[in-house]
């Protein structure tokens, strides 16, 4: 069958006089988590992982993935007549060199790519004179006969109580930059933006709880909000107050800005798709292409969402712990990776508020806990016996805040060199709980503090310390991040991330151990920031190597935990109550 997509879709490319095709995992929107009509990489490759690309020859074929999927793109790969390769600029650059020459083309979808993201491409396929080519219909929705129709969920409003701020102030707030900017106005192509700045929620995406919208924003902080006539639910008109005109026709939004006679917009070129910045030069609208504000500002969260975090991470806690309580007898009785999805999914399901998971459980015992994006199936899913290690990273959506959690356990007797290997992630994210840091400092400043004690050891991992995490949003929220690469972007009072540091030995076991963070002011010393813990889950004493930590850490480990039984006691049963008592005592 697969065999059968690849030569059906290298047909069409031979229709539209193409040598080869780009497949990222992505949507018009640049959404992270997709719709399954959006799927096109994984209806290709069978690659479900949420980042890679794909290059699609008339005589070979390739799938670029970064360091966290390199063991799922070869298991998913299986046998199919693609090479896996590394997913960064250079590595795709280099491979469609190598199978181009020169005035042969290279097809792409405009609205599945931005222009900062083909740049580098582009240009060495102008030296080699290979011309990349924007591509009117994707060649893999002309054979995709039976995908998904797309979602049309109803967006609802989000109440006042979780969002502390009205959609009109927040407006009024970021149009006042636009005029500082002197631009007419503001494209918002995020679905994520545009549930934050009009206070909207929806169901369109698995796990992330938007409605597919754009927005522009006018510098009288008036906006037009471009939502399907389907997802107008009751109720949202009356939330949307008369300064926002409501348009079921996107393809209404060039004639409206020809209409408000826009003349200069504030676009940004990380999140905007190539094709919308295509059609906008050619109505002669100047583009002023910066970071959108919108991102910071919905980054930054205020009072009102961070007391909704630290509810939601309770009741979250709560739900967590009582899944640990009893997986070992779980495990004594027959449990396997993915009826332990499904239990961890009942206890959270019973907690007030619940929403639905905010990411696929991943549910790694043993080998598979060392794939860092694992993710289980009834193919996969192995039987979990009384020894060997236990990763279970998981997190879910209340109206109230958004949480993700990872924990590595031992469920009996384990291989020795993963004392070690714990103690040293232990130490990292201990790093990272207790670093105090002047104002203007950016997460890739911070990142090597988490892996020093693994450097230590001639050790690493393929994947960032720390994403952004919204309010009742993403999982993933930009911009702010703790990673080696460089963004540019300082942590700021208010922002969510993740402390997650991790080790994985491929075949044997994975680690990690992840908590949620935000940035807040030091009360000590002026000008500088620290970090408060949010997640309130212990972390497993049997994995430690006590030696190997420093009297501070140990204090720390013990004032967490100290304060993770105080608070989560008297939210569960007694029989949870008793297995905390006994997870929680000091070193």
């Amino acid at each position: 069958m697969n065999e059968e997509r690849l030569e059906a879709l290298r047909e069409g490319l031979r229709q539209q006089g193409i040598e080869a095709f780009l497949v990222p995992r992505t949507d018009e929107y640049q959404n992270e988590s997709i719709p399954p009509g959006e799927e096109r990489l994984s209806w290709v490759t069978g690659f479900t992982g949420s980042a890679g690309m794909a290059v699609i020859g008339l005589k070979a074929a390739a799938l670029f993935v970064d360091g966290r999927y390199t063991l799922q793109g070869q298991q998913q790969l299986g046998d199919r007549p693609i090479v896996l390769e590394n997913l960064d600029s250079d590595g795709i650059a280099n491979w469609i060199c190598d199978q181009l020459h020169e005035g042969q083309t290279l097809g792409y979808d405009p609205r599945l790519h931005t222009e900062p993201g083909l740049a580098l491409l582009q240009g060495r396929l102008e030296e080699r004179v290979i011309t990349l080519r924007p591509l009117e219909e994707n060649p893999i929705d002309a054979i995709w006969t039976d995908r998904p129709e797309a979602p049309s969920g109803t967006a609802r409003p989000h109440p006042f109580a979780f969002n502390g701020e009205h959609s009109r102030d927040k407006r009024r707030r970021i149009a006042a930059q636009l005029t500082e900017k002197c631009v007419d106005a503001l494209w918002l192509p995020s679905p994520e933006n545009c549930a934050w700045l009009f206070n909207i929620r929806g169901e369109d995406i698995p796990h992330l709880p938007v409605a597919l919208a754009n927005a522009v924003l006018y510098r009288d902080g008036s906006a037009t909000l471009y939502l399907s006539a389907e997802a107008v639910g009751e109720g949202l008109l009356e939330h949307l107050d008369r300064e926002v005109t409501v348009v079921s026709d996107k393809r209404l939004l060039l004639s409206d800005l020809r209409r408000r006679h826009i003349r200069k917009i504030w676009v940004d070129p990380q999140i905007s798709n190539c094709w919308i910045l295509q059609q906008l030069r050619a109505l002669d609208i100047q583009l002023v292409q910066e970071r959108d504000p919108v991102s910071g500002a919905k980054a930054c969260k205020n009072a009102v969402e961070l007391a909704g975090a630290r509810a939601a991470h309770e009741r979250d806690g709560a739900a967590l712990c009582e899944f640990l309580a009893i997986l070992s007898e779980a495990v004594d009785t027959g449990l396997d990776e993915l009826s332990a999805v499904k239990l961890l999914y009942s206890k959270r399901a019973a907690r007030e508020g619940f929403r639905g998971n905010s990411f696929d459980t991943i549910s790694g015992y043993g080998p598979n806990g060392a794939i860092v994006h694992y993710r289980v199936s009834p193919e996969s899913s192995l039987p979990m016996k009384p020894e060997g290690i236990y990763l279970c990273d998981s997190g879910a959506q209340y109206p109230d805040g958004t949480t993700d959690v990872t924990r590595t356990l031992a469920l009996g007797d384990f291989p020795a060199p993963a004392r070690e290997h714990f103690t040293r992630v232990l130490k990292g994210h201990i790093a990272i709980a207790t670093l105090r840091f002047p104002q203007g400092t950016c997460g890739e400043q911070i990142d090597a503090i988490a892996r020093r004690s693994l450097w230590e050891a001639g050790l690493d991992y393929a994947h960032g310390t720390g994403h952004g995490v919204g309010s009742y949003l993403s999982v993933h929220e930009g911009p702010q991040r703790i990673g080696k690469v460089a963004t540019g972007v300082a942590l700021q009072p208010g922002m969510i991330l993740s402390n997650e540091p991790g080790f994985y030995l491929t075949g044997q076991y994975g680690i990690r151990i992840e908590n949620l963070v935000y940035v807040k002011e030091s009360g000590e010393y002026p000008g500088f920031l620290e970090f408060e813990t949010l997640t309130l889950v212990p972390i497993d004493r049997v994995l430690i190597d006590t030696d190997l930590l420093a009297t501070r850490e140990r204090d720390w480990l013990n004032r967490y935990h100290q304060r993770v039984r105080q608070v989560i006691t008297p939210l569960v049963d007694q029989h949870t109550a008793n297995w905390l008592r006994a997870a929680t005592e000091p070193l």
